[in-house]
């Protein structure tokens, strides 16, 4: 055999080897893009599925923040609306005639004066609509021996009285009858005004 015939036969070995070991690395890289493919769809549907599952969390938590935004502004205008009434209803209350006053006045000290012995806090604006015929008129109407006096200090209040005796002390301003109507009537009121 000739070294032509040697070198020759050594060559289409080599070419026969070479094509065996592409084809083999060839099917060895389809298996690997095969696998690199599945992982990467099952890692994309994972990805998806979890910025999905962040996208819905996000989205209820802004709906949640904006349900609770709007039921805020709604309960600070419902309590807008309800402080323009009470304002209105004390303009009212502060606004009707002495006569009337007085009366209301009255039945509020007979209603409340735990023994009839208590001394009457006037407002300093007042203190002249409380003349000595109106304390002895609500003596007679309070009954059972009541002997109501007018205290000499007025009270730093504009509406209404306090009634004391001993530590006791009865406060009839308008300031605390209408804290107490606020929290008997606020919800039944709300509940007409803005129903559902």
């Amino acid at each position: 055999m000739s070294i032509e015939n040697i070198l020759q036969r050594i060559e289409e070995e080599t070419r026969g080897r070479v094509a065996e070991i592409m084809e083999s690395a060839g099917a060895q890289a389809a298996l690997i893009r095969e696998d690199h493919a599945k992982r990467g769809a099952k890692l994309q549907e994972e990805l998806g599925h979890a910025a999905r599952a962040r996208a819905a969390d996000e989205e209820r938590r802004l709906v949640v923040g904006e349900e609770l935004d709007l039921r805020k502004a709604f309960l600070g205008r419902k309590r807008e609306i309800l402080g323009e009434i009470y304002g209105e209803a004390r303009k009212r209350i502060e606004g009707i005639e002495p006569r009337e006053y007085l009366a209301l006045v009255a039945s509020l000290i007979v209603k409340n004066a735990h023994t009839g012995n208590e001394e009457i806090v006037v407002p300093a604006g007042q203190k002249a609509l409380f003349s000595a015929e109106y304390v002895e008129s609500l003596n007679r109407a309070k009954g059972n021996g009541a002997a109501f006096s007018l205290a000499e200090t007025p009270g730093d209040f504009r509406w209404g009285v306090v009634l004391r005796e001993g530590r006791r002390r009865v406060d009839l301003t308008l300031d605390v009858l209408f804290e107490q109507l606020k929290a008997r009537v606020e919800s039944e009121i709300a509940g007409v005004l803005f129903p559902g």
